[in-house]
Order: structure tokens, then sequence, then C-alpha cells
């Protein structure tokens, strides 16, 4: 925590030397430009312009330009960042309810996920984020469902994972369900995977179809099983420091851009993994599907793990994510 304060604090100095008007804001994120992130933050920022007639202005970072996700997210709540995009598992450690987009096997399809994320859940999140931050939650982008991929073998069954290094966020429940299925999990930063990979210090990892293309894991893996085991949204972050700038004018225009952001993030990010399935193959993936009876006997190894993180998580908060689902017409 000391290292990220004190990168936030360096960051800090860099921008400081920069000065802007109190409206006009950064926003960074990890992600390529390409990505649908990348997209998705310059459209973002071109709405605002335009609804607030060139009073806001938001000049966009991609690529890590402002640090990693972690260092952003201490920047954002110091204030020394504006706005920032970033996956939520990252968000655990001050609100654990978060971890509701970690449980395996959690989520039967996008419709699921758009009911948690847009309903009370969603709402109850960003409410609990803005106490005990100030971050102020904008909106909740996709990151889609997590597929793994490996090079030694293709992964089709439980007995297929034993024994594999595999990658994982450094976050507890992600390490407790990898270690349920038999792998070797092993935490490691985002921009030292690629690497590792390429050099054999694990043997696979676990990531969205569009993270997986721009990364070009392609080049350093040969298998990829679509396991679909978890859904990770991002989500549209703003300092408390900036947003309280704003006029309450302001404040709504920013809020009604996150909000069709989010339509549009979604929408380009879902479609492109359709197509980047495609280009992967392509590429040089060879792609498998576990079957039905294949993905129930991983569901019931994680079983435990889902029990135990669901108490940490809260039984009210569990419950309202259930209920949201089986509202949806077809779950």
């Amino acid at each position: 925590m000391k290292l990220l304060l004190l990168t936030a604090a360096f960051v800090g100095g860099l921008l400081a030397a920069t000065p802007a008007m109190a409206q006009n804001a950064r926003l960074g994120y990890v992600p390529t430009e390409d990505h649908p992130v990348g997209q998705a933050s310059r459209h973002f920022a071109k709405l605002v312009n335009e609804k607030s007639g060139g009073r806001i202005k938001i000049d966009t970072f991609g690529n890590g330009v402002l640090g990693s996700e972690p260092e952003m997210q201490a920047s954002v709540q110091a204030g020394f960042i504006d706005i920032m995009v970033g996956p939520t598992p990252n968000l655990v450690g001050v609100v654990p309810q978060f971890m509701i987009f970690d449980l395996p096997f959690f989520y039967k399809d996008f419709a699921a996920v758009d009911a948690v994320m847009d309903g009370p859940v969603g709402e109850q999140l960003f409410a609990q984020l803005k106490e005990k931050t100030g971050i102020v939650g904008l909106a909740w982008w996709d990151n889609g469902f997590r597929h793994m991929t490996t090079k030694a073998r293709p992964i089709n069954t439980v007995e297929d994972m034993a024994g594999i290094n595999i990658r994982v966020i450094p976050n507890p429940l992600f390490i407790a369900t990898w270690k349920a299925l038999g792998t070797n999990p092993t935490p490691l930063p985002w921009p030292e995977l690629y690497s590792a990979l390429e050099n054999g210090a694990v043997d696979a990892q676990e990531t969205p179809y569009a993270l997986i293309y721009t990364a070009r894991f392609y080049e350093v893996q040969k298998h990829l099983a679509k396991t679909g085991h978890v859904y990770t949204p991002f989500v549209l972050l703003a300092s408390k420091k900036w947003f309280s700038s704003l006029s309450d004018e302001d404040k709504a225009i920013v809020m009604d851009a996150a909000k069709e952001s989010a339509a549009f993030q979604r929408e380009i990010s879902r479609k492109s993994a359709q197509d980047l399935e495609k280009e992967l193959v392509a590429k040089g993936f060879k792609i498998t599907q576990p079957t039905p009876e294949a993905l129930a006997a991983m569901r019931q190894r994680v079983a435990p793990v889902v029990k135990e993180y669901s108490e940490k998580i809260g039984a009210d908060v569990v419950e309202k994510a259930r209920a949201a689902m089986a509202a949806v017409p077809g779950q």
C-alpha cells in the first residue's frame, strides 16, 4: 500500500506539472487503444465534451501510461487522476462485496450479468465504494467471460487441469477457485504475464477474448478452452475531488454520458468477442468447448469456494443477485 501511495504521489506530481481547469479531466486505462475500453473511453470523452458545449474536456491515456490499475486506483482515490477504467477484482480489497463478480460459474449469460450490474446490487456496490473510498462509480462496462488458455495441452476436463501453473489475478477468491480445480495458481500483475508465458514461468492464463487477442497471447499459447468460468466487469470510476468540483448540471452531464458509454461499450465488447473467436483461430489457437458434463464437474469442484465466499460477500448481496437473475426471462 505504501508503494501504491508513493506511486500515486509521483504520478500526481507529474500531472501537476501541467495544470488544468477544474472541469477538465484525465482518464487512464491499461488495455490498448484499440481494445473496447480504449474505444469507449474516447467515446465517453466525446460525449461529455459535446453535452457540456466544450466546457469539460477529457484527455484519455491508454496502455497503462498513467500506471497499473492498482496504482491508478490509488491515484484516483487521492485525487491525482480524475477518471479511470479498471476491472472489479482490484476493488475487492476496499469493498469485499465486489467479489460477487468473482464467483466461479455464477452467471449464465450476459442478460444475467446485466441484471445484476444495472439493478440494486450494482447501485449498492457503487454506494459502498463512494462511502468507503470517495471514489465515484460512473458506469459498469463489459470485460466479458473469462476463458482458459494453455500451451502444452487442451483443457476439456477437471483432470486436464491437474498440476498446471496458471497465472491468476492477485485476489484470494481467484486463488481459491483455481486451487479447487487442481491447478497451481500463480498471482502475477498483468504487465508481467506475457513474458511469464513466453519463458515458461507459468503454463496458462485466464482472461476474456479481447485481452487474449490484444495481448497477443496467440504468440505464446496454443489452446483455448471456452470455460466461461467467471464474468468480470470493467468499471468507469471518477475521483471525488474532480467530480465534486463540477456543477450539478455538469455532474448530470457526466453521468448521462457514462450511461450512454456503457451501452456503447457493452455492444462493441460483446460483438468483438464473437468476431475475435474467428480471429484467434486464424492466429493459430485451437479452441475447444468442454462438454456440459465436464463443466458440471468443474462447478462441483468449486462449490465449496462459492459457499465460503458467498458468506464473506454477504447473504443479502448474493440473494439480491440471484433474485435479479431469476427475474430475467428465460433464466
